[in-house]
């Protein structure tokens, strides 16, 4: 249809709209439907505007998408009594996708549908509204426009006491817990991890608030793109804080997005409440948004802001955002560290802005619907330092901002060569530092070795964090391995085997918890870890790590780690030892060559080149004797 049919068509459904009452009547789902079925079956693409069409209740607008023209939105104001629009979605020089949403006189969002190029209903959505005119549910609707399935809570009902079928985070006699505020876009509630934790007063009332509805039900939901597909996030930030703080009570806080005026208030309600340590896993480019933030920090000193930088991938002392880019005393502004002690991708960073890189990428984290999930990013990085000072708050509660800015800088200044590139204050390698690691021995191996006639001895430490790593099973690796580098002349040295037992995350391999590991174990030769499985980004079942490749991260240096799954234990701790003694991460392709990329039972062979560079720098480095 040309674009004079099409507004004629929206101005035919807005007349509609005020016959049967745009507010709350049955059948909005389907005359919104007819609409967009009508607009999508008479669409042109190739139609040209109309001309003399002077009805000024019709807006038509560009949809961006990163400064990208995606297509065209019309929007129809119906008197003081509802909104209309079609947004028509532009692929290839035509139309893709036509969304027809329904709002009412107070712009909140009824109804929408989504119909493919075909004309299709993909998608149907409505929203429900309580009698004082709060969004309580999304439900979704299916193709005869019926609902289907659970609604979308919004803003459900907080469960009144916590539920008989969950212990109680306190016991009588046990010490008030630490209350620790987190602000996102709120928590599910309903779930009962979540709920067992939350702060609550004497009257069994929830002492957290959402002041983004003004209520006291910060359930996690945020419509920032769209009030018909609302974002959870909340949950996941909170749910990694409970985990590595154990000991606390959650105060959870929906942010003001309406009105960022509000934070000032927030504020106040924390420190009213007993809250001096706020995970802050939000910003935006806007400085304008955050001075009643900026003003309440400075009016409570004593209290401490843990903010994220951001996940746009830039320099924020360079393009700030904000609160991060603020200078105040009491925040501390953090981000994501990737494998190699580098902000990792689409995470900010900032040499004056950022104080402190720490891991937070491929976490496991709560989802909002209950389910475990993997996540990444700088929000994340907020939930595991605010565990941190919890746990530092918890040992020494006369503690205040300050004082716990300056420990922090005391413990992790010096963590990495790398950090002051990125940061100002440091890397954190391990945040649930400080447990007791246990280091048993193990009786010894009995490797056999033949005369070679050469003198090249290769002694090694090994570290078994996985009691499925048998002695029979390690013994056998260790075997095959030197088996397969006697052809270069390198023998067993002395081979001490000890048992490692601690938190149930250190048995796999990350680089910032391998450092907490790999201090405790104080080797000062070749480590061979048999671990668990690994975290790190780049998944592998084994991984070397000599000097050339571990400048930013030198407590690994030397070290290799195999996961339970690996293929071919022996052939594959052959060629990771390689990597190490050669100080080399080259793979060949020739047949049967040790060091091609993959692993496999016929490729042992190691050609007398590669055996005099192991040789010559495994002495180098005071690998061989």
């Amino acid at each position: 249809m040309g674009l004079d049919l099409l507004f004629k068509s929206l101005l035919g459904v807005g007349i509609c709209l005020l016959a049967f009452g745009a507010a709350a009547d049955e059948w909005q789902p389907r005359r919104l439907l007819e609409f967009s079925l009508d607009s999508c079956r008479g669409w042109e693409a190739n139609a040209a505007p109309a001309q003399g069409y002077s009805d000024e209740s019709v807006n038509r607008s560009d949809i961006r998408f990163r400064e990208t023209r995606i297509g065209t939105r019309f929007r129809l104001q119906v008197e003081a009594m509802a909104r209309v629009e079609l947004e028509v979605i532009d692929r290839g020089g035509g139309p893709s996708r036509f969304v027809g949403s329904l709002y009412n006189s107070f712009g909140d969002p009824l109804v929408l549908v989504a119909l493919d190029s075909n004309c299709v209903l993909q998608v149907a959505r409505q929203i429900n509204y309580s009698e004082h005119g709060q969004a309580t549910s999304i439900v979704a609707l299916d193709q005869d426009l019926a609902p289907q399935g659970e609604p979308d809570w919004l803003n459900p009902p907080l469960v009144p006491v916590v539920p008989e079928a969950v212990k109680p985070l306190k016991h009588p006699g046990d010490a008030t817990p630490l209350r620790v505020g987190m602000v996102d876009s709120g928590v599910n509630y309903l779930l009962p991890e979540i709920n067992r934790r939350l702060a609550r007063d004497d009257d069994k009332r929830l002492i957290g608030y959402d002041f983004w509805d003004m209520d006291d039900l910060p359930y996690d939901a945020n419509p920032v793109n769209s009030g018909f597909f609302v974002q959870r996030h909340g949950t996941r930030t909170a749910s990694i804080l409970l985990r590595e703080a154990p000991g606390i009570e959650l105060v959870p806080y929906r942010y003001p997005r309406p009105d960022m005026s509000r934070m000032q208030a927030l504020i106040e309600h924390a420190d009213a409440n007993g809250v001096s340590i706020l995970g802050m896993p939000l910003g935006s480019n806007r400085l304008e948004d955050w001075g009643a933030f900026a003003r309440g920090a400075r009016e409570h000193p004593h209290m401490l802001f843990i903010v994220s930088a951001g996940n746009d991938g830039r320099d924020i002392d360079e393009r700030p955002v904000y609160p991060a880019a603020l200078d105040l005393d009491n925040v501390l502004v953090v981000t994501s560290a990737d494998d190699f002690v580098r902000p990792a991708e689409r995470t900010n960073w900032g040499r004056i802005s950022v104080d402190y890189l720490l891991p937070a990428e491929r976490l496991a984290a709560l989802d909002y619907s209950g389910k475990e999930t993997r996540v990444s990013g700088s929000s994340y990085a907020v939930s595991r330092l605010t565990a941190l000072v919890a746990r530092m708050k918890m040992a020494r509660p006369y503690m205040r901002a300050a004082e716990i800015i300056a420990e922090l800088r005391k413990h992790y200044a010096d963590q990495s060569e790398a950090a002051p590139d990125w940061v100002s204050s440091g890397y954190i390698a391990d945040p649930l530092a400080g447990a007791r690691i246990q280091i048993t021995p193990l009786s010894k191996l009995e490797i056999g070795s033949p005369e070679t006639g050469a003198g090249f001895t290769l002694p090694l430490e090994v570290l078994v964090l996985d009691p499925r790593w048998s002695g029979q099973k390690i013994e056998k690796a260790l075997q095959t391995a030197y088996d397969i580098l006697v052809q270069c002349s390198i023998v067993a040295g002395n081979i001490s085997v000890r048992a490692v037992s601690g938190d149930e995350y250190l048995r796999d391999l990350s680089t910032g918890s391998a450092r907490t590991l790999l201090d405790a174990a104080k080797s000062e030769q070749v480590t061979i870890v048999f671990a668990r499985d690994t975290r790190m980004q780049a998944q592998f079942t084994g991984e070397a790590f000599g000097i050339a490749n571990t400048r930013m991260r030198p407590w690994l240096a030397n070290s290799v780690w195999l996961m339970l799954d690996v293929d071919d234990p022996g052939i594959a701790l052959a060629h990771e030892l390689y990597h190490v003694l050669a100080n080399d991460g080259a793979h060949v392709e020739t047949g049967a060559n040790l060091m091609q990329g993959r692993t496999r039972p016929d490729s042992t062979a190691l050609t007398p080149e590669q055996c005099q560079r192991a040789r010559v720098i495994g002495l180098a480095n005071g690998l061989i004797n």
